[in-house]
């Protein structure tokens, strides 16, 4: 697995924690818990899955739809309809 660059991960982790706590007005500890753990974000830490490719729009995207269907699979950002 290579990493991915902490700064590029810093940056994603600030700016998708911030959308988190914006729109579910989720303490800033528990949305950095909820996506430091997620499949969404152990995804965006192996460098050879390409995921900073994607805007932070996209990644917190990704994050809402591994939240509410089990899958960040089903985000309309890569998913195949």
């Amino acid at each position: 697995m290579n990493k991915t660059l902490y700064f590029m991960l810093d940056y994603y982790d600030r700016q998708v924690i911030k959308k988190i706590t914006e729109k579910y007005g989720i303490l800033p500890m528990d949305a950095t818990r909820r996506f430091l753990t997620s499949e969404t974000h152990s995804l965006l830490e192996d460098a050879d899955y390409g995921m900073t490719s994607f805007s932070e729009q996209a990644i917190f995207d990704m994050w809402e739809a591994e939240q509410v269907t089990g899958d960040l699979r089903n985000s309309v950002y890569i998913r195949e309809d």
